[in-house]
C-alpha cells in the first residue's frame, strides 16, 4: 500500500447491515460474519446511522461502571438492547453516529477515488476512525476505517520483504 494509492482498491466491499430494530447480538453477529468492526443502520432504505465495536464496547463499559439505577433505560441483558435503544437522544452522540449519505446530518464518507493519504487526513480531521465510501452516483459501494489503512500497510511490507 502507498499513500497515493485508491481506497477502492483497499476498502472493504462486504458491508454489514442493519435495522434499528435489530438486537446488538445480532449486530454483533453480521459484524462477524463479514469479518468487519463497522454496520451502517439502515431504516427502510435510507442510512440513518453506523455502529462499531468501539460503539458496542461502550455500551459494555457503561453496563459494567455505571450504577444500575444510571442505565435503567438499558436491559440486563446486553444482547437484547435494540440498535434503536442506542440511537435515541442523548445516547446516540455518546455511542454512535446517526448520520444519512445524503441529508442534513451526513456520514463522514469520500469518494471511492479518494487517496490512501486523503483518507488518513479525513480520519484525523473528524475524529474518526471509520469513513463510508460512495461510487459514482453516490452510492455507498465500500468502508475504510484507520484499522484497514494499517493492515494495508502491514500487508504490503510483508510482500515485499
Amino acid at each position: 500500500m502507498k499513500f497515493n494509492d485508491k481506497i477502492k482498491n483497499h476498502m472493504r466491499t462486504d458491508i454489514a447491515y442493519t435495522t434499528v430494530e435489530e438486537r446488538l447480538a445480532d449486530v454483533i453477529f453480521k459484524m462477524s460474519k463479514v469479518g468487519t468492526d463497522i454496520a451502517v443502520v439502515k431504516s427502510k432504505n435510507d442510512i440513518v446511522g453506523l455502529i462499531t465495536t468501539s460503539d458496542i464496547y461502550s455500551i459494555l463499559v457503561k453496563e459494567v461502571f455505571e450504577e444500575r439505577a444510571k442505565v435503567a433505560e438499558l436491559p440486563r441483558k446486553i444482547e437484547d438492547i435494540k440498535v434503536i435503544d442506542i440511537m435515541r437522544g442523548p445516547p446516540t452522540k455518546k455511542f454512535m453516529t446517526s448520520c444519512q449519505v445524503n441529508g442534513p446530518n451526513p456520514c463522514v464518507q469520500t469518494d471511492e477515488n479518494t487517496t490512501i493519504e486523503g483518507a488518513i487526513r479525513i480520519m484525523e480531521t473528524t475524529g474518526l476512525h471509520h469513513v463510508l465510501v460512495t461510487g459514482r452516483k453516490n452510492e455507498l459501494v465500500g468502508t475504510i476505517s484507520s484499522n484497514d489503512i494499517i493492515g494495508g500497510f502491514g500487508k504490503s511490507k510483508t510482500k515485499n520483504d
